[in-house]
């Protein structure tokens, strides 16, 4: 455009210069001698409108699936049915093969019935327990081993009651009796100091021939003797009655010590019976829950093997875990398929993914939820599209740039992995402001500036700016929306120049 308008100014000139020496020539008025002709530098002019301009990066990147998934058999099998072919849209859910699975019915049904023999056995164990734990045989012979217990001490609470009361009353007998005894003694002891005295002015040897009759020596002496006699008699009398008393007490608390042993002892057994008995009960209680344990032990571990043969089963039925194409599809019918082989490769493709690296300058500014420009050049007229960043990497790569993710949606399917894409950034953007062309905006020693027309002539007006983008540079103040600006031209011009204006664009 520069060079255009140049262009036009020089042929302009040259016109005047061949029109004015064809009037010389014809005998004309030599221009020297009229007025000096002045040229008017022909302009191309704008009125600026507020407008928007962003500093932009690009990035080239290429278009992926958002998940791939390689779908595997969990069987060694052989394949008994294939539904889909590679390009074929799935949902998720659909089947995508069947291996054979007649072993493994074959087992179900074999578990099941071990299952339910399994359950009968838990139920009778059951009632095992129920028949320990409340049996009413067992009931009973508790209870009488209670009211043996009961007897027992009641027994030995009676016995040893007899004991003490036997043992209180020797006691209690034992000491009057004592003193009786010791009273009866004193006056034995009295009498027989009389005998004595009587007894002592006899002839020795008269009374040691007849010790018991003295009265055979003298009459008094003898009649003195029957007295005293007579009263050791009833003395003695009252201590064998003591003595055959206190015998009898000893009988008695004796007896009283033997029954109450006896009485212990039979507590002990009962006792010993009642809680034998107990342990007995507690023992058939804990072999009748054993027993419900183990028989419920073994219906799990049958269940389990059932929940796996039958999980196994269901893997035999193969489905596709997402919605999306078959991009690969690696088996047929008859094939056998092992867990290291993958049948089928399913590609989600709504929405797609492009993953760029940006710059460290740019990574501060891009952010989650971030909407960005992408263009698919090999889509021609549908090139364009409104991404949406989702993952933004925190650590750099080996490259020192940072992985962006950005998701497109692709309703259409016209979007397809593998092919190139460009994803552009806003680094910066102002909006509110004049946006012209770089080179509308000129500089000197003095600052930057840029040719307004007034009264047809040029005038100089001081500008500062902002941000750039390309070609284009933002005008932050010195101008406003009344002011008609050179666009083209301004090259040529000076302060005050005379203006031809070709064109004004609003």
């Amino acid at each position: 455009m520069k060079k255009n308008v140049a262009i036009k100014v020089i042929s302009l000139s040259l016109v005047l210069a061949l029109f004015a020496g064809c009037a010389m020539a014809a005998g004309a008025v030599d221009p020297a001698a009229e007025e000096e002709v002045v040229i008017a530098t022909a302009v191309e002019t704008a009125f600026l409108e507020r407008t928007a301009i962003r500093n932009e990066l690009t990035y080239i990147g290429q278009v992926q699936p958002l998940k791939t998934v390689n779908i595997a058999s969990m069987l060694a099998a052989e394949v008994t049915g294939v539904n889909f072919n590679v390009g074929d849209e799935v949902e998720e859910g659909d089947v995508l093969f069947t291996v054979d699975a007649q072993d493994m019915q074959n087992q179900i049904r074999q578990l099941q019935a071990s299952v339910n023999a399994l359950n009968v056995g838990v139920e009778s164990a059951q009632y095992q327990l129920e028949l320990s734990a409340d049996g009413a045989q067992t009931r009973l012979l508790e209870l009488q081993q209670e009211m043996a217990l009961h007897n027992s001490e009641s027994g030995a609470a009676l016995a040893e009651a007899q004991r003490d009361t036997a043992y209180t009353q020797s006691q209690m007998f034992h000491s009057f009796n004592h003193r009786e005894l010791r009273d009866i003694e004193r006056d034995r002891r009295f009498i027989m100091d009389e005998i004595r005295d009587l007894t002592r002015g006899l002839n020795r040897d008269q009374y040691i021939e007849n010790p018991r009759h003295p009265e055979r020596y003298d009459p008094w002496v003898g009649a003195q003797y029957q007295a005293l006699r007579l009263q050791l008699w009833p003395l003695d009398q009252e201590a064998q009655a003591i003595a055959s008393r206190q015998e009898t007490l000893r009988h008695a608390e004796l007896a009283a010590q033997i029954g109450q042993s006896q009485a212990a002892g039979s507590l002990a057994i009962a006792e010993e019976m009642l809680e034998t008995h107990r342990e007995g009960m507690e023992q058939n209680q804990r072999m009748a829950e054993f027993g419900v344990q183990s028989a419920q032990a073994q219906l799990q571990s049958t269940q389990t093997q059932l929940a796996i043969v039958q999980d196994n089963l269901n893997r035999a039925t193969i489905t596709s875990p997402i919605s999306g194409v078959v991009s690969a599809r690696n088996v047929e019918v008859g094939q056998m398929v092992t867990q290291a082989a993958m049948p089928f490769t399913i590609v989600q493709l709504d929405p797609v993914i492009v993953q760029v690296s940006v710059s460290e300058a740019l990574i501060n500014l891009v952010h989650v939820d971030q909407e960005v420009d992408v263009v698919v050049q090999a889509l021609g007229d549908n090139q364009n599209f409104t991404g949406r960043v989702t993952i933004v990497s925190p650590i750099a790569n080996q490259a020192s740039t940072f992985p962006v993710r950005i998701e497109l949606d692709n309703p259409d399917g016209l979007i397809r992995p593998g092919m190139f894409s460009q994803v552009t950034f806003v680094q910066a953007e102002s909006r509110g402001n004049f946006v012209v062309a770089r080179n509308v905006v000129m500089s000197d020693e003095y600052g930057q500036f840029v040719y307004i027309i007034e009264d047809d002539h040029a005038t100089r007006r001081p500008v500062t700016t902002g941000l750039e983008s390309g070609n284009l540079i933002e005008i932050t103040s010195g101008v406003s929306e009344r002011d008609q600006i050179v666009v083209v031209g301004q090259e040529f011009l000076l302060e005050g120049t005379l203006v031809n204006v070709v064109t004004t664009n609003r």
